[in-house]
């Protein structure tokens, strides 16, 4: 019985990373018996530094390309343990310029007290038995890290998974849009979620105006403070309606379905979208959505948070979207086919 250990956020109910791992679970049921395979996640309580009862350990989906999990992974590199980088990602809360390609002049290692990362990190990829990151920028950190581009590829962030179901008929005529809002305590592209709020409430007032109905929905426990704050904000109780509700992905993929468009604070949510076949705007808050824009050659739809006219840039957004409704989930479907075929090497390839 060879034993993996899966390396995930996962057990705070952040249906983002809960729903990585369960894809990742899902895979594993599919293409690795469990009479040979016996895969434990995360969870708290299980102690990633001790790599004694595995096989493999997995890098798995989220913005693990950070120090500590570094650590893990190289640890167990050192104890000849089976390592594989599966969909992870690079982040960071200071905005990084990129030209019309995805390029950035910035150099993104790590410096200072972490600069020694870099150097473990590369070592961790030579050696690894399948390196996929989700996202171009991503495998730009890498580079500047000094990995060797050879090891590499960009398999797509896990949520390319998501199957696409067909979409329910719609039901009465009423225009709405899904607003996912949430706190990632300040953390963001400009430091301030109050500022991003005031521009998001202008913008919600006057889709409103249009015609458009609201309803503003959480994906952690810890962003339905924000939604209620933007509920009250709104102050219309007959065109905006208030979901408190922590849904499963693939309940929230069926309630998605209702909705014209969706404007996304959360990155998982957009993926959720598109999956349901509703076109996504992206108030990008860090890096990681920076990320999924390009790995998907979708960048106009990703706004950073920091962006002076925020609230003209969603109301143009959405007004292209209006006129060209389906193309960003066209060009959505067109990435994810490609993306599941690597995410899914691994597992035919059977490199655990």
């Amino acid at each position: 019985m060879k034993r993996i250990l899966y390396l995930g956020w996962i057990g705070f109910n952040n249906i983002g990373d809960e729903l990585m791992w369960q894809l990742f679970r899902e895979l594993s049921w599919k293409y690795l018996s469990s009479k040979t395979y016996d895969v434990i996640p995360s969870i708290p309580g299980v102690d990633i530094r001790n790599h004694g009862p595995y096989d493999t350990i997995v890098l798995g989906g989220g913005s693990l390309l950070i120090p500590g999990y570094i650590d893990v992974v190289h640890q167990a590199i050192q104890k000849n343990k089976q390592v594989i980088i599966w969909g992870s990602g690079h982040d960071r809360p200071e905005y990084t310029p990129l030209d019309e390609s995805g390029q950035t002049s910035l150099h993104l290692a790590y410096t200072g007290e972490h600069k020694p990362t870099s150097a473990k990190l590369a070592e961790v990829v030579r050696q690894s038995a399948f390196c996929g990151v989700r996202g171009p920028l991503s495998q730009q950190f890498l580079q500047h890290s000094g990995v060797a581009m050879e090891k590499t590829m960009i398999s797509g962030d896990p949520a390319f998974l998501l199957p696409s179901p067909v979409r329910k008929k719609r039901e009465g005529s009423k225009r709405v849009i899904g607003v996912n809002w949430g706190t990632a305590y300040n953390r963001i592209f400009g430091g301030s979620e109050e500022k991003v709020e005031k521009h998001l409430v202008e913008a919600l007032r006057r889709l409103i105006w249009q015609g458009y109905d609201i309803t503003i929905f959480p994906v952690w426990g810890p962003d339905r403070e924000a939604c209620e704050r933007l509920y009250r904000k709104l102050g219309d109780t007959e065109h905006v309606k208030l979901d408190q509700r922590l849904h499963h992905y693939e309940d929230l993929i069926d309630i998605m379905q209702a909705y014209d468009l969706t404007i996304n604070f959360k990155l998982h949510s957009n993926y959720l979208s598109a999956a349901a076949g509703v076109p996504f705007i992206c108030l990008g808050y860090r890096f990681k959505s920076l990320d999924f824009g390009y790995s998907i050659n979708l960048p106009e739809y990703i706004l950073p948070t920091h962006h002076d006219q925020l609230m003209d840039a969603i109301l143009d957004r959405v007004a292209k979207i209006e006129v060209n409704q389906g193309y960003i989930t066209e060009q959505y479907e067109v990435n994810r086919n490609s993306f599941q075929t690597l995410l899914e090497l691994p597992f035919k390839e059977k490199l655990f």
